[in-house]
């Protein structure tokens, strides 16, 4: 109870820092030091201390294999439901890129706790393959309206800034060196403590207030991008585990049921691809998955 409460209140301040004038220059600030600090420690933390198995690395290629799967699913809907091509690439990524680090982080710590923690941040770091930011940008240059930002050192940095990408890689070459870090358990606690209040601030300053309204066609494909995010998504994950004979920790389930990513918001102003859309989306699954998640938390 004391940890959701903490979370709670996390989630009022971030609401309330939406009545400030500079709210805008209040939500870059706390978001850029999310990615370029708070994530970029437990994830360099985190991969110096896992133990990594050959089960796991079974259970990582069955969650890569069913997230790629996830994505040509969600291709083919919007090709199925639309002409529109700004609106095939919201429909696709939103059917496909879940929150699994800012919402899946936090979430993951309250249900399964230190262990489920650890696990969301490599289903997180892993889940594509390559970094996630890389495979959203990629649909929104292809698909958006805007040919903004496309050349070629834009697209590369695109890829390259990317903290978390960063750490991971130097925890692993660590590791692989046989370099010890002294204290790294500790650090690891310290920002496992630090990453769940602050998940839920990303969120309470986050979530768009603004009136929605969109029309009924928009409303049932929106449904059926969000239906394959937060349903078939773990159902995929269940049956390639199950052909692979992987393992599939219960964690790496909740996160595939994550809703669609906050950053799906940026790419899609960014490239003019169905802003207001992607924006429905994104506040319409994310309200009831951290609702029910935090109800089943307590009830379980």
């Amino acid at each position: 109870m004391v940890k959701l409460a903490f979370l709670l209140v996390a989630l009022v301040i971030g609401l309330f820092l939406q009545r400030l004038r500079s709210q805008e220059r209040v939500r870059d600030w706390i978001w850029n030091i999310s990615f370029w600090l708070v994530i970029p420690v437990l994830v360099f933390a985190t991969f110096l201390n896992v133990s990594l198995t050959s089960r796991l690395g079974m259970a990582v290629a069955a969650v890569i294999a069913s997230t790629w799967l996830l994505v040509g699913l969600s291709y083919l809907y919007a090709r199925l439901v639309t002409k529109e091509r700004d609106e095939q690439g919201a429909l696709t990524i939103t059917g496909a890129i879940g929150n699994t680090g800012f919402i899946g982080y936090p979430l993951a710590q309250l249900v399964f706790g230190h262990t489920g923690l650890t696990q969301a941040v490599i289903y997180d770091q892993l889940s594509f393959g390559v970094p996630m930011s890389s495979v959203s940008v990629a649909v929104g240059r292809l698909f958006g309206k805007r040919a903004t930002a496309t050349g070629g050192r834009s697209r590369l940095a695109a890829v390259l800034l990317n903290p978390p990408l960063w750490t991971l890689i130097a925890a692993l070459s660590l590791r692989a060196a046989g370099v010890h870090i002294p204290h790294i358990g500790k650090v690891e606690d310290v920002a496992a403590a630090v990453i769940g209040p602050y998940g839920f601030l990303v969120l309470g300053v986050s979530l768009p207030l603004e009136r929605v309204e969109h029309d009924l066609t928009e409303v049932a494909r929106a449904t059926g991008a969000m239906t394959l995010k937060i349903g078939v998504g773990p159902l995929i994950l269940l049956a390639i585990g199950a052909a692979f004979g992987a393992h599939i920790p219960s964690t790496f389930y909740l996160l595939a049921a994550m809703p669609p990513a906050f950053h799906l918001l940026t790419i899609a102003r960014v490239y003019d691809m169905r802003p207001a859309l992607v924006r429905l989306m994104v506040v319409a699954a994310t309200i009831p998955v951290v609702i029910g998640v935090v109800i089943g938390s307590l009830i379980f």
